[in-house]
């Protein structure tokens, strides 16, 4: 086996996620760009209740890539990172926002067929393991949405707004924290948390590996490990 598995090295050596240096999965200089903080989001949109989010690390150049290596190309390393991101993110709000079932927003189908796999379930089952919590999957897309890359925010609200419904077979007791890979303008857990509200799911808070700390958020606070607040 380890003959095979050095035989793989030499033929297909590791690189850097970020930079594409040889012999590491990512480097001391890349590394800083996704080293875990804490980091703070509040999202208050309309009248709906304010949407608490614990992020690990900034997105980033670097970020941008381990995050695409992990839900695009399935590198065994980028999934470890992000995992480990979104499992530290956990950590750190199970301390004031405590749950009974993690709910990771789904992605739609044609694109778990795509990837064969639904990709933030995947890195959050570590999470549910370690921290004993179940994980449930009550979400569904119920209708074609746009890719959210190319679209401003508030486009990006208009095109997520109704798109997501929870099974009410699934109604669960207990609180929910919901579980997603990147916050940039809150669209996406804010109608996730709409959804299960709606079904009648007490959502305490949500999740992600990384946040987009520049992105333009509607009534938003953000603070980081230092508590220092900014608007």
């Amino acid at each position: 086996m380890n003959i095979f598995k050095s035989l793989n090295e030499i033929i297909f050596p590791e690189r850097c996620i970020g930079c594409g240096i040889l012999g590491v999965a990512l480097c001391m200089q890349c590394r800083k760009s996704w080293s875990h903080s804490r980091y703070l989001t509040q999202i208050a949109h309309s009248n709906t209740p304010v949407l608490t989010v614990i992020s690990s690390v900034p997105y980033s150049d670097i970020s941008q890539k381990i995050l695409l290596a992990a839900k695009e190309s399935h590198i065994k390393s980028a999934d470890q990172f992000v995992s480990q991101a979104i499992t530290n993110s956990i950590q750190s709000a199970l301390n004031f926002a405590p749950c009974d079932y993690l709910v990771p927003i789904p992605s739609r189908k044609s694109a778990a067929r795509k990837r064969g796999r639904q990709f933030i379930e995947e890195m959050t089952a570590a999470a549910s393991e370690l921290f004993s919590i179940p994980i449930l999957n009550p979400l569904t897309h119920v209708r074609q949405v746009r890719d959210q890359s190319g679209l401003d925010s508030k486009a990006r609200w208009n095109n997520l707004e109704g798109s997501l419904v929870a099974d009410t077979k699934l109604v669960f007791s207990g609180k929910a924290l919901l579980v997603d890979d990147l916050v940039t303008t809150g669209a996406t857990l804010h109608e996730a948390a709409r959804a299960l509200r709606y079904a009648g799911i007490e959502v305490s808070g949500a999740v992600t590996a990384a946040v987009a700390l520049t992105s333009k958020i509607p009534q938003v606070l953000r603070r980081d490990v230092s508590n220092r607040w900014t608007k």
